[in-house]
């Protein structure tokens, strides 16, 4: 019987590994220790199947960085968890900043892989705040803008399966002390892989008692004030559209974990980005957001346009009159259009192509129905790419048109610190694909609580008491899954 797991890892994944070289891993790793300059090293190997969330949740430790990612429609998901470096950055430079942190890390990372993949190597998971600046103790643990090497990843792309594990080089003296760290990694993971009966493990006795969405008189009021007050400024023509949001507190089960709520979540939002992001001080900032901001491949941009909503109906008859009333609403048309207007304005710049169709499509939820339109451009050889993601944020979906014109008035007109919530929150790797969506329909968790935000966009002819009413509508996904039904 072969005791070494490096050697294994052909039985994991017969169609897609060779026989493993471990001359060859031996090999890198001696180079690695006498001519390389790197800091960093990832190790990436295929294993067998396994949903991430279940080894997240096996792995679970909520003194460390945690986090998770999916949109199960793609069939695409990471876990991760521990820390081997972050970084962090705030004003109004955070996104220039960031990008220059990771250029760093990247250069000073070296890289194994047993097979050639565009999801094997060096992975910086985070995202940014909504504003450069964070000024509420809530959110302290969050910084403007962070990103994480993790220890350890398991990426999940259709039916392969991959793990990676990152290294401070200077914590091992020797290529030997180094394999033998691989080795174990390697065997821990598959002990967890044969602990099936843990996996399927759940905490339904922990259901938190029913609790209605808030409906006090002083809360409606002061939303109330705030939407007609934002409407005096728009026939003002001080901007053409804002977007409000509410955030409410709730009690909070202990007995409902993260992992939990994210399962909710990507059961009921299959076509949802599903994320969670737990840092050490035991907070955990999770959602499940419609909204992508930006996917980036090979210099192919993808983005959208996500504005204008309205329920579902309970019946066929009654979701297709739904769904035509809200493609002829002109409220909602106006929004979409502010949207559309807008990030093609701030592409313009980055990009030699870009293609949209004329006419919004309906993206349906489980719970809601929202106008939509894709956006697909080819960014110019010398575009950089968070420079870019740092010109889309924040969008008028969740921002406002003009955005610097918008930007000034949302912290007077809202009475709660925005924090990550609609901020973009995502990955990259070191082949230069990233992800990012934003993260709304969120919620943050602390130990006691859960603080829930959900927004829309005010425009001339907005209602306030059928505004209140939308924010209800996309604040119940979040209770949901938490288990306040």
């Amino acid at each position: 019987m072969n005791d070494n797991p490096l050697s294994e890892l052909k039985d994991y994944r017969p169609s897609v590994v060779t026989r493993f070289n471990d001359s060859e891993f031996r090999y890198f790793l001696e180079n690695l220790f006498k001519n390389s300059t790197s800091r960093y090293a990832t190790f990436s190997f295929p294993i067998q199947s396994i949903d991430p969330l279940a080894y997240l949740e096996m792995c679970w430790k909520k003194n460390t960085f945690q986090y998770y990612w999916e949109k199960p429609t793609d069939e695409f998901a990471i876990a991760a968890g521990d820390e081997i470096t972050s970084i962090a950055a705030s004003g109004s430079d955070r996104f220039n900043v960031i990008n220059n942190k990771i250029k760093a890390i990247r250069q000073n990372t070296a890289e194994f892989s047993t097979i050639s993949h565009p999801y094997s190597g060096l992975f910086l998971l985070g995202g940014f705040s909504f504003f450069d600046q964070n000024n509420d103790e809530l959110w302290e643990d969050f910084p403007p803008a962070s990103f994480t090497l993790p220890k350890w990843m398991i990426i999940k792309d259709g039916k392969f399966t991959l793990a990676t594990f990152a290294v401070d080089l200077n914590t091992f003296e020797a290529a030997h002390e180094l394999y033998d760290y691989i080795a174990a990694q390697l065997e821990d993971v598959k002990d967890t892989l044969e602990q099936k009966s843990s996996a399927g493990k759940t905490h339904q006795n922990g259901k938190a008692p029913t609790t209605p969405l808030p409906k006090q008189k002083s809360d409606y009021q002061q939303w109330s004030d705030s939407v007609n007050e934002a409407k005096n400024l728009i026939n003002k023509n001080t901007f053409e559209k804002i977007v409000l949001a509410r955030s409410i507190k709730v009690s909070r089960s202990t007995e409902v974990t993260p992992t939990q709520v994210i399962n909710n979540l990507r059961k009921q939002y299959t076509n949802c980005y599903n994320f969670l992001i737990h840092n050490p001080s035991g907070k955990t900032f999770l959602g499940s957001t419609p909204e992508r901001l930006i996917s980036a491949r090979n210099k192919l941009l993808l983005t959208e346009a996500l504005a204008g909503s309205i329920e579902r109906g309970n019946t066929a008859t009654e979701d297709a009159f739904l769904e035509k009333k809200l493609s002829r609403n002109g409220k909602d048309q106006n929004e979409h259009n502010f949207v559309i207007q807008d990030i093609e304005e701030r592409l313009e710049p980055f990009v030699k192509e870009l293609n949209r169709s004329t006419t919004p499509e309906i993206k349906k939820l489980s719970n809601v129905q929202h106008l939509y339109t894709p956006i697909r451009a080819h960014l110019n050889e010398d575009s950089n790419i968070f420079e870019v993601l740092g010109q889309l944020h924040p969008t008028p979906a969740v921002g406002g048109y003009p955005w610097h014109k918008a930007a000034p008035h949302i912290k007077n007109l809202e009475h709660f610190e925005r924090g990550r919530y609609a901020g973009p929150v995502g990955w990259i790797n070191s082949k230069g694909n990233m992800e990012f969506a934003v993260a709304i329909r969120s919620a943050l968790c602390t130990k006691d609580y859960a603080y829930l935000f959900a927004g829309c966009g005010i425009v001339k002819d907005s209602d306030p008491a059928t505004e209140w009413e939308e924010t209800n509508l996309k604040l119940k996904p979040m209770l949901s899954a938490l288990q306040y039904d």
